[in-house]
């Protein structure tokens, strides 16, 4: 009996090195990094080239993979060169005014239209970056005071001194300017929603998706994945594709509004859940792809994993604004920017 069951583990072995075996000789990304090279010059060896951050996660170094293909000589040109390779929606450093539009502290805003306005004095964060996508021109946002009041916003233009006090009036005026007011959760009839322990408007605190710690780094150190997610534990192209959020910068300055509108009176302003189950939840995002999601929001209770719920068939009984396709996809990849990276499933 156990000499049966050494045998089976033998073989079990040898077919798991015969397979890794296999995976190295395959080496799907040589023709990626060839036309690489024919655009931009061989003066890299064709070869797996993969970043080992600054930053340790639970002690240990996160290997970056998304570089072997697109960027692969990144280590020689540096990350100002790469992130222009990449396109216009990389910023080379995450500095200070980058992090304060996408990091995890930050607020997405817009002009309130309520009558009341929760009173705060949050401090106004940098300039909005020169590096970041030309598609966040519709929104940006200041980071929160340390006392916890909300940041405040509204459309792009100069920014106003942080010491002002929130003014009660509704103000079209910059996201950077603390006399605008907040963010508000918003229901179904797009009428603000009041807590009703302070009868005072619901303020949306809505997060980013940069982590923390990677504040200050370049992308030669941070690599692509903490912002464009995908499944950071994958080995091969497609896996590395999978839940991949494309334009994570155009996605920040369009979904959140559309997620306030829609969604946030179920789910929760940051998705924490409410009548709805939670949307942040790190085992549910890393365990779904973003197919399920457009299911769920496309289908609601008319398909199978939603029957008898209160979930709304958002895109069959078309209650999304249109392109209803372009919106579910918006709203995935906004739930999917919830996913944190130093968290595994």
């Amino acid at each position: 009996m156990l000499g049966r069951a050494f045998l089976v583990v033998s073989v079990a072995f040898l077919l798991l090195l015969g397979y890794a075996f296999y995976q190295d000789l395959s080496r799907p990304w040589v023709p990626i990094q060839q036309k690489y090279a024919a655009q931009y010059g061989q003066d890299f060896p064709i070869q797996v080239q993969q970043l080992f951050p600054k930053v340790q996660v639970n002690g240990q170094f996160m290997v970056e993979r998304c570089i072997t293909c697109h960027v692969p000589d990144i280590q020689k040109i540096g990350p100002q060169q790469a992130a222009k390779r990449l396109g216009p929606n990389h910023p080379s450093v995450i500095s200070d005014t980058v992090f304060a539009k996408y990091g995890q502290d930050t607020l997405i805003c817009r002009p309130a239209t309520a009558a009341a306005s929760p009173s705060a004095s949050p401090s106004a964060s940098p300039s909005a970056s020169p590096s970041a996508s030309p598609s966040t021109k519709a929104s940006a946002s200041a980071a929160p005071s340390s006392s916890g009041a909300p940041a405040t916003a509204a459309s792009p233009g100069p920014a106003a001194s942080p010491s002002a006090s929130a003014s009660p009036a509704p103000v079209a005026t910059s996201c950077l300017d603390p006399k605008a007011k907040p963010y508000y959760v918003l229901d179904a009839n797009g009428k603000v929603v009041n807590d009703p322990a302070t009868n005072k408007p619901v303020v949306a605190q809505l997060t980013g998706f940069i982590p923390n710690a990677y504040k200050g780094l370049g992308i030669d150190e941070s690599g692509c994945i903490i912002c464009h997610n995908g499944n950071r534990q994958a080995t091969d192209q497609a896996g590395a594709h999978q839940n991949l959020v494309a334009n994570p910068f155009g996605v920040f300055a369009t979904a959140p509004q559309l997620y306030e509108n829609n969604c946030a009176q179920c789910h929760g302003a940051t998705g924490e859940g409410g009548k709805g189950p939670p949307l942040n939840d790190q085992n549910r995002l890393g365990f779904f792809n973003n197919d399920y999601y457009y299911r769920c929001i496309y289908l609601g209770n008319t398909g199978e994993e939603h029957k008898g719920t209160i979930m709304p068939a958002w895109g069959v009984n078309k209650l999304l604004p249109q392109p209803i396709n372009d919106n579910i996809n918006l709203l995935v990849h906004w739930i999917r920017m919830w996913q944190q990276y130093t968290t595994r499933p």
